[in-house]
């Protein structure tokens, strides 16, 4: 079972301002709970043992925040803002997975209700290393709360997993924010500052992305619109 996982909490969250001017975005509370104490307690709850957080700005907050876990939970201060892709080769560099299978990994803005299902296991469930690359946890847009773009993915058959990007106008799944990636994956990039993404395009080219559409309730906080939205809705 996979057992490493890590958080993205290094962005600027320049879209949350003036929310996010003094306080970083996965520090943003709802219901008294900050977006990323949200996170951490549904890894552990999943009994994943090794918990990496990457941090840049405000970087002495996030560390606050995680002293009440066990030692099992780490900040990673960053020099330079490495972004998504050089924030997960810097923790790989520097030792802090426990092994060198595959990573959960997770945005650590994002907010959703395990209403169905514990969503962390089912995607470790649908890991197949034999296939797979990258493996995201989807959503059909129009069911994503509070987003409002086109969709990014395709898949290649109604009856395949397997992802391909957006070639249509009508695309309808988005990404949630919640992946697996395999360790080899990123190490293959010579660069520091680089986003996931550029593993998504690189997993798609060789046909090892895939993705599955998960059922639980999912919440996109892009705005202080959405959240006040969010906050009305779902008191």
């Amino acid at each position: 079972m996979i057992s490493d996982a890590m958080i993205f909490a290094a962005g600027l969250g320049k879209r949350m301002h003036p929310l996010t001017i003094k306080t970083p975005k996965p520090l943003i509370k709802i219901n008294a709970k900050s977006l990323l104490s949200n996170n951490i307690e549904k890894l552990i709850e999943s009994k994943v043992k090794n918990i990496v957080i990457n941090s840049y700005k405000h970087s002495n907050q996030i560390i606050n925040e995680t002293k009440k876990y066990s030692d099992n939970v780490r900040v990673i201060k960053e020099k330079d803002r490495l972004e998504t892709g050089g924030g997960f080769l810097n923790a790989i560099n520097k030792n802090q997975f426990c092994t060198k299978n595959p990573v959960i990994l997770l945005n650590g803005d994002i907010f959703w209700i395990n209403k169905h299902y514990n969503s962390i296991n089912i995607i470790r469930k649908l890991w197949d290393p034999n296939k797979m690359d990258m493996l995201l946890a989807l959503k059909n847009k129009e069911e994503f709360f509070g987003y409002s773009g086109n969709g990014d993915f395709d898949f290649y058959s109604s009856t395949s997993p397997l992802l391909e990007l957006k070639k249509k106008t009508n695309s309808s799944l988005v990404f949630t924010g919640l992946q697996i990636v395999k360790q080899e994956v990123v190490l293959k990039k010579r660069k520091n500052f680089f986003s996931i993404k550029e593993l998504i395009i690189d997993s798609a080219k060789k046909r090892r992305l895939y993705g599955y559409i998960d059922k639980n309730s999912w919440f996109h906080i892009g705005t202080v619109k959405d959240l006040e939205s969010f906050k009305v809705d779902y008191k």
